[in-house]
């Protein structure tokens, strides 16, 4: 379990770190921290925990194609923005594609992702703590259209809050 709340507090950290690079323009710290963003969550399985006592065959199915569909999510925002999503490089607000549903299908992509990797594994201390990082993402996901997609995108970016949701569909 201290190896979990350890990979929760890394995860902090490196958020905290990824706003602070962001803010002091260390371009240097994007992709490492995107990596960590992303490999964390799913290092928590990988030690000894306890195991949920279901019906282990429908958890992997199940976690399988949550998996599949957060790629899948993932990659369809991609190719439409590259890595300057949702604002392209062209600095326009994307509203067309997965950013027509909801404004953050790369964040809603990892928490398929992740969710689904912790279902297949079944992994008790890793689910659990799971939900901590959850939050930090939807909190990075607030931060991020509070403090760079709002000011840059203006009433575009108002009109399209009011128009589809963060994570759900409006």
């Amino acid at each position: 379990m201290l190896i979990q709340i350890l990979i929760v507090a890394l995860f902090a950290l490196n958020l905290l770190v990824f706003w602070l690079a962001h803010s002091k323009q260390w371009t240097w710290y994007r992709y490492p921290g995107s990596l960590l963003f992303v490999l964390l969550p799913l290092a928590g399985v990988f030690f000894n925990q306890p195991l949920f006592e279901l019906d282990f065959a429908w958890w992997r199915v199940a976690g399988g194609a949550a998996m599949v569909l957060g790629l899948v999510l993932i990659g369809w925002a991609l190719r439409l923005t590259g890595p300057f999503f949702p604002v392209s490089q062209t600095k326009k607000l994307r509203t067309d594609g997965p950013y027509a549903l909801v404004r953050q299908p790369v964040y809603l992509g990892l928490i398929f992702v992740f969710v689904g990797w912790w279902w297949a594994w079944a992994a008790v201390y890793t689910f659990y703590f799971g939900m901590f990082i959850l939050a930090m993402i939807w909190v990075n996901a607030y931060l991020e259209e509070r403090l760079i997609l709002g000011p840059a995108c203006g009433a575009a970016f108002a009109d399209y809050q009011g128009q589809t949701g963060m994570f759900w569909i409006k």
